[in-house]
């Protein structure tokens, strides 16, 4: 066992996350997805906003600017450029990231943390689309930044999420307002009328408890935040005899919704 904690050791102190990029665990992490495409949604929201004209899009908790590199590039040349977007991110460490790989589109990359408060860099009534994957969002502020019409796709990690985690380390979930019925009720609450919802659930499998950690290192949100793996050896040991040195499987929860401001 001294061994086996060594190497998980090794693996969370030299796995780094830059951008939003989970290469490391290739091979070693699958996960279902949810019964919605939530890409095709915002492409296609952007080609219609395109379509009709175009306007400002604001593109909510960018992380290393991956995904909306390839959303606009989807697009054709004159379509892009009838859209000014907009990218935030609260995580310090993407920021650079994302503005490397995104201000050569011609897309302004601005560090926001709603977690502080922070007003949406944008004036009321700004935006025509929002797409907002995996951010924490104001209800009220986003409402604000909308323009009359304007849309706002959204998924969200469940903030119930992986229940097999707290029941290891005895916690309780860091965003248990993060649920679908609650944030529709925040968006309502604000004046938007909220068009569809889903919700879902499937499974996250690692191949063993060295993949868990590196996915650790990668979204340390999910542990305590003194989380090492000295600190937690007997949680880990358990975890191993458990799974029997095999795969460890987590519940990961989503939810999606659309809502518009009224005209």
């Amino acid at each position: 066992m001294r061994e086996l904690l060594e190497r998980w050791d090794a693996t969370h102190r030299s796995t780094h996350m830059h951008g939003w990029d989970f290469s490391a665990l290739e091979g070693r992490m699958t996960s279902e997805e949810p019964d919605w495409d939530f890409e095709a949604e915002c492409r296609d929201a952007l080609g219609a906003l395109a379509d009709a004209g175009g306007g400002t899009v604001l593109d909510m908790g960018t992380g290393g600017g991956e995904r909306l590199a390839a959303l606009l590039d989807s697009l054709d040349a004159g379509r892009r450029d009838r859209l000014d977007v907009v990218a935030t991110e609260g995580w310090e460490r993407n920021v650079p990231a994302a503005r490397e790989r995104l201000e050569p589109l011609g897309v302004r990359v601005e560090e926001h943390d709603p977690g502080r408060g922070d007003p949406l860099p944008l004036p009321d009534g700004g935006a025509r689309l929002v797409m907002n994957r995996h951010e924490a969002l104001d209800a009220r502020d986003l409402a604000r930044v909308l323009a009359p019409g304007g849309l706002l796709v959204c998924q969200q990690v469940d903030g119930t999420e992986v229940p097999e985690v707290h029941d290891w380390f005895g916690t309780r979930p860091a965003y248990p307002d993060v649920r679908l019925a609650v944030v529709a009720a925040a968006l309502r609450g604000a004046g938007l009328d909220v068009e569809e919802t889903e919700q879902w659930s499937g499974p996250m499998d690692f191949a063993d408890v060295d993949a868990l950690v590196a996915y650790w290192a990668l979204v340390p949100w999910d542990v305590p935040e003194d989380f090492t793996v000295p600190g937690y050896a007997a949680v880990l040991e358990r975890i191993h005899r458990e799974s029997g040195g095999g795969p460890v499987r987590l519940t990961a929860r989503r939810f999606r919704l659309r809502a518009r401001r009224p005209l």
